[in-house]
Order: structure tokens, then sequence, then C-alpha cells
């Protein structure tokens, strides 16, 4: 990689994560002596350089979030971009799991494409939803940051006693008694029958949703890849479906138990219990990390990366604060529970212990 260069892509109108973790990228390929272009895909200019760079042949290396910087037109004109057309290999840094509908990546054509997974579940995805990828796959969790003044992380006054950094995510989709969204359309009443038993089992295990499918699959007799294959589409639903109920449970348990909890984050007004909650609403990434300083347990539910784990896990370990969370087996094989962090199960009652009930 002599002479070119390694483009980061940001987004600075996407989630609030997104800008923060791409300059840390950036900073750390820096440190390692390479040089480095930050990309802003919102800003014309810097995307018509970046462009301009490719056709040069001037970049090795393309790092984004998802499908940040794989594919566009060339602003004011010009040829469509995409990998197809250069021997750029690109890393696509997934926040969420490959099915989760609001990130792309993993679809675009690139001939030498690296996707980073957070959950190890998400691997065997690739296997069945995009074979020819499959062996370019790295399970790489999100690092946590440090709030400024880490140095002085323990001397932080702990404001808050308990808190959860977090917007309800899709419940304004289905707020009456969180109805299942495949009931809402024109499913197959066989195909509703075999989503609903998954959804029950996700209620009941610390799985994610493709591992509750092969469960369920198998149970009912319809063994084999092709089966599998066949119910892919239906992860969304799923997802949508799961992620939203854990979280909302994961609150609620708290409530239950009068625990009062400090909340930020968008939504949370909506929810039947919100007068138990202290709302705050939604904050920055980098304020985020300053209230991870400032509390004493910060709370949190996995959504479904039950075999890896979201920033916030590190975020809260690297800023000080007690880390409360939901089973994980990634986190469980690699911390002690009940010393390094401390694992809870909504499923047996949010009793502490390992979270697998």
């Amino acid at each position: 990689m002599s002479g070119r260069k390694i483009v980061v892509f940001g987004n600075n109108g996407r989630h609030t994560a997104i800008k923060a973790i791409m300059l840390a990228v950036r900073q750390a390929l820096e440190d390692m002596g390479k040089d480095v272009l930050y990309c802003d895909c919102m800003d014309n200019e810097s995307v018509n350089d970046v462009l301009d760079l490719m056709d040069r042949q001037e970049i090795a290396l393309g790092i984004g979030y998802g499908g940040g910087g794989m594919s566009w037109g060339k602003c004011g004109g010009g040829t469509l971009f995409t990998y197809e057309m250069y021997d750029v290999p690109h890393v696509s840094i997934l926040m969420d799991m490959p099915y989760n509908k609001c990130q792309s990546g993993p679809e675009l054509p690139c001939s030498r494409h690296i996707c980073t997974v957070i959950d190890k579940g998400a691997c065997e995805y690739f296997h069945y939803a995009y074979p020819a990828k499959a062996d370019k796959v790295l399970f790489l969790p999100l690092a946590g940051m440090s709030a400024e003044g880490e140095q002085d992380i323990f001397a932080v006054d702990k404001k808050y006693d308990v808190v959860y950094i977090a917007n309800p995510w899709m419940y304004g989709l289905f707020r009456e008694g969180m109805e299942r969204p495949w009931r809402n359309n024109e499913t197959h009443k066989y195909i509703v029958y075999l989503l609903d038993d998954a959804a029950d089992y996700l209620e009941a295990h610390p799985e994610n949703v493709l591992s509750a499918l092969k469960f369920i699959l198998k149970e009912k007799g319809f063994e084999g890849e092709a089966y599998l294959r066949k119910m892919l589409p239906y992860c969304w639903d799923l997802l949508l479906y799961i992620k939203t109920w854990r979280r909302i449970k994961g609150m609620e348990l708290l409530v239950k138990n009068d625990i009062a909890v400090d909340v930020f984050g968008d939504g949370w007004e909506a929810v039947p219990f919100a007068d138990k909650l202290r709302l705050h609403g939604g904050v920055s990434y980098e304020e985020s990390l300053q209230i991870c300083a400032q509390s004493k347990i910060l709370f949190q539910d996995q959504g479904e990366f039950n075999y890896g784990a979201n920033d916030r896990t590190f975020n809260a370990m690297l800023n000080g604060a007690v880390l409360v969370t939901e089973y994980s087996r990634y986190l469980d094989e690699n911390f002690i529970n009940g010393q390094d962090l401390f694992m809870y199960g909504w499923q047996r009652g949010g009793k502490a212990g390992t979270g697998n009930p």
C-alpha cells in the first residue's frame, strides 16, 4: 500500500455512533503511520475527491459503516461508482445483524469485500444469505470509548444511580400489545405459525433470530438448508419484534422492582410505564460517554447480540460504571460474571447469574 491512501467513510447524518466510531478508526490507522483520508459521505466535495483518487488508482483500501462509501453516482454528474469497477478491497463495519434493513453493505457487489460483525451468529447467516462472502466475515465487537478526562474517571461525581441509554427501538410500529409484525400482512398462515413459535422461543432463550429459526424448523421436521433459506426473508420481522420486546421487558423489569432509572433516549414517553422513568430525551454519542462516567450502574439489554456485544458494554466498563447486562455467551466466555460485570436474565424474573434459563 506504499504511496496509496486508506479512505475511511463517515456519515455525519446517520446514527449518532457512526461518526464517532469512524473517526476513531481513522485515528487508530493514523497512529499506525498510515496515510488516511476521511470522507464525509454527506459532503459532495469530499465524495468527488475520493472518486477522483479511485480513478487514479491511489486508494488502497476503503473502510465504512455498512454500505457507506460502496456505491454512488459522482456528484454533479459522472459515472456511477461501484467496487465492481475497481480492484480495491473494502471493509464494512456492521453495527447490527446483517438482516437489519436499517443498514446495507453485505448485499452490495465487491469482489474483495470484508464484513465485520458484532455477533458470532451473524457469521453463520452469511453462509446462507451471502455464500460468496461467507469466508470474508470477521467477528469484531465494537470497542468502547472513554469520555474526556478518563484519567480522573473514578473522581467523577456519580450523580446517577442507574442509567439506561438507548431508544425503545421500533416500539412505535406496534404499540398495541406489542403486536407481532408478521400478523399484520399477507404472510401465509403456516409461516405465521413458525414465526410465532420462533418468537416464543426468543422470549424464553437468550439466542438470536437465526438460532431460533433453526431450532423451530428442526423441531417441526423441516431440516436442511433449503428450508432455512426460505425463512431468511422473515429475519427482519423477527428482529423488529424481539429487539423491541427485550428492550421494553428489560426496562419493565426495573420498574416492577421499584428501581429508579434515568433514561436517555427518544421515544420512552410512549411506553405504558413512562411515568415511572426519569426521562431525559436523546443525547449525542459524546454526551452518552460522559453520562456513563457519571453513572454508578449502566443497565442494558443486548438486543439479540447474545453471542457478541454492543459498544455500550465497553463504554460502561471504560468509563467506570458497573455494567448490568442481558446475558451474552461471548461476554460469559471472556469476562467473570459477578466480578467484571453482572448478567441478568429477564426470562427468570431478572435473577442474577448466567442469565441463561
